[in-house]
């Protein structure tokens, strides 16, 4: 990791740690997930071919597994995973979880995906990296949003817009 990143990441944790007793709840899990990624992925209308998942798909822990292997499954309340079918860098997610207070934690395994990936791509295909380069990693109250694409940035203002 390099020392830019480290203070990148110090002081997300540090601005989550000084959140963490603001504001309300944002909407409850009254949130619609569907209908968010569904907003969300009309600002990319070259989105590939993308696979969903929700916690109430069969296999849905083992395939949150493949975005956040290290965050403890049961402190989810609901989400939503989509990736691209085609082998290319494209993921969406967006994951409420049942307590704020793991949000931090379930970012830094977010980050830690990323990470992963952009490792992948730069060795693999690095043509490819930049789409990961640019991901949004951002969270509303107990809303947390993982965005690789293109138009990680635009999906991040409806994400906001809708869960804010």
């Amino acid at each position: 990791m390099t020392v830019k990143k480290a203070i990148v990441l110090i002081l997300c944790f540090t601005m989550l740690l000084s959140l963490a007793g603001c504001g309300g709840d944002n909407g409850g899990s009254s949130v619609d997930l569907t209908a968010l990624m569904d907003e969300m992925k009309k600002t990319d209308s070259a989105l590939p071919e993308m696979s969903t998942v929700t916690e109430t798909s069969e296999n849905a822990e083992n395939t949150f597994a493949v975005l956040s292997s290290d965050f403890d499954y049961s402190k989810i309340d609901k989400f939503i995973y989509s990736y691209s079918d085609t082998g290319s860098p494209e993921e969406i997610a967006v994951v409420y979880v049942e307590d704020k207070a793991t949000v931090g934690d379930l970012m830094k395994s977010l980050q830690a995906h990323i990470d992963s990936r952009l490792g992948t791509f730069r060795a693999y295909s690095p043509e490819k990296a930049s789409v990961v380069e640019g991901a949004a990693l951002t969270y509303q109250g107990r809303y947390v949003l993982l965005a690789i694409t293109p138009t990680s940035g635009a999906m991040q203002d409806v994400f906001k817009e809708k869960v804010g």
